[in-house]
């Protein structure tokens, strides 16, 4: 379906037919599709290398690297929004001594609450022993997560005391 509308190119000069496309959802929909298409680099390949920890396995997860745990709650538009960026971080920093998890408060209320998790999301980041070393609150700007992930490569690169 096309709409035809007659946009003017001058003043003094004729109108000229133009044919826009009436859907302006085709237009998300291919842009949608194109971002689809791998590119074929490892930063695009595969799910994202995040864990799902619950309130058995946590601290057993935790030792031995550096980890940044994402506290989130699928009602929570924020937590829902941050996602994509974490699993672009987490692709981009594979082959590091970072880990990436991710914990379900509403599933996990039991670890949530021991760690005084109050607001999400809420990032922590985990030294190689488990212990908290950082932790954000609420929505972070992408500076304050390329920080944490820095920081996060700093404690990898430490040898364990």
């Amino acid at each position: 379906m096309q709409q035809r509308d007659r946009l003017p190119t001058g003043e003094d000069e004729p109108a000229e037919e133009v044919i826009v496309a009436a859907s302006m959802f085709s237009r998300f929909r291919r842009s949608r599709d194109a971002a689809n298409v791998s590119s074929g680099s490892a930063v695009d390949a595969g799910p994202a290398p995040i864990a799902d920890l619950g309130d058995s396995d946590f601290f057993d997860s935790l030792d031995g690297h550096a980890t940044i745990v994402d506290f989130w709650a699928p009602w929570c538009g924020p937590c829902r929004a941050l996602h994509p960026i974490l699993e672009e971080l987490a692709r981009a920093h594979a082959g590091d001594r970072i880990h990436f998890a991710r914990v379900n408060v509403d599933e996990n209320p039991g670890i949530a609450g021991a760690l005084g998790i109050m607001s999400i999301p809420t990032l922590m980041l985990c030294d190689l022993g488990g212990n908290e070393v950082e932790r954000l609150v609420g929505m972070p700007d992408r500076r304050h997560l390329d920080g944490l992930v820095e920081q996060a490569g700093a404690i990898g690169c430490r040898p364990e005391a």
